[in-house]
């Protein structure tokens, strides 16, 4: 059951994106999403009884999403600029900042030029810049030669796009799918398949030569010193993630002197094996943040806290050790 609603609204370069909202009220989430990624990648944050006002929107060219004038503005600062866009369309002038992947370069561009605009940060499996080079680490690929491994995947995938858009038309997307995809190594069982089985029906609609294109644009993204983060801001790695070295997240985060940073017994698929996890820390977030606190999500926030200590797997002092 579908429990998002969709606008359409204009970027500042006259690109029409399709914007999503769950319909909610409370404190405003902005959801920075991974590239390509549909928004039921977020199964609890959709649910308009959530305790939160969310929003976001779908990259350039995928997904509901027009294609700009100039192909080749398809950047991070081009997706910083759709962030902003939806903000103003939507009427946010202030929120948490939620994201995921690509999501993370998006969301510390917002935080560095317009700092006014985020009162805190939940940042999933993702580095401030230099995405590549954070990439394939738990298969053993030297970090120098990460970049050029994941550019030459991408522009393979480029180049097969057309088959692999065929292809993803005529898979089976069922249980049956999200069962191997939850047993696969590539995403683990504490995934429910109620919540991957609407993901992967909406993300296998991608033409999938223009997604590579998006993944070869992000290999421009540079990386940031991050330690200019003054709002909260809690950091969310998975020990088994592929796609982004947990390592790498965990070391940029510990230059953010106040940073709360989590180590999760996850894949690259954070929101989708540990969403209830990421909702506790969603309300810590905002606890520690100067918005208001809606009297329900005070509660919860509460009740949650022992289980979330109980649950997550804290690395850090561990990471430091030799």
């Amino acid at each position: 059951m579908k429990m998002f609603s969709t606008f359409t609204f204009t970027s500042a370069d006259g690109t029409e994106l399709l914007g999503w909202t769950n319909n909610g009220d409370g404190p405003t989430v902005v959801v920075c999403n991974g590239l390509g990624v549909p928004p039921q990648a977020w199964p609890r944050l959709l649910d308009p009884h959530c305790g939160y006002r969310v929003v976001g929107w779908n990259h350039r060219g995928g997904l509901g999403s027009g294609r700009p004038a100039d192909p080749d503005a398809i950047r991070v600062e081009d997706h910083v600029a759709d962030a902003l866009a939806l903000m103003e369309h939507t009427g946010v002038e202030r929120a948490l900042l939620v994201a995921w992947s690509l999501g993370v370069n998006v969301s510390f561009e917002i935080a560095a030029e317009h700092p006014e605009k985020v009162a805190g940060m939940l940042m999933c499996a993702g580095v401030p810049g230099g995405t590549y080079d954070a990439a394939f680490s738990t298969l053993m690929v030297p970090k120098p030669l990460r970049k050029t491994t994941g550019l030459m995947v991408s522009r393979a995938g480029q180049a097969i796009g057309k088959p692999l858009t065929l292809l993803a038309r005529s898979v089976p997307k069922g249980n049956t799918f999200a069962e191997i995809l939850r047993h696969s190594g590539f995403m683990l069982p504490s995934a429910q398949t109620k919540d991957i089985v609407p993901w992967i029906q909406s993300f296998l609609e991608h033409d999938f030569e223009w997604y590579f294109r998006l993944m070869v644009a992000a290999a421009d993204h540079e990386p940031m010193d991050p330690s200019f983060v003054q709002c909260p801001i809690t950091v969310v790695a998975g020990g088994f993630d592929v796609m982004t070295s947990m390592r790498d997240v965990v070391a940029f985060a510990e230059k953010i002197d106040h940073a709360e940073v989590h180590v999760l017994h996850a894949t690259h698929f954070v929101p989708l094996e540990f969403p209830d996890e990421i909702m506790a820390m969603l309300d810590g977030l905002l606890l520690r943040s100067d918005l208001t606190v809606p009297v329900e999500v005070e509660a919860r926030a509460a009740d949650e806290a022992e289980t979330l200590r109980e649950t997550l797997i804290d690395l850090r002092e561990g990471v430091r050790q030799p």
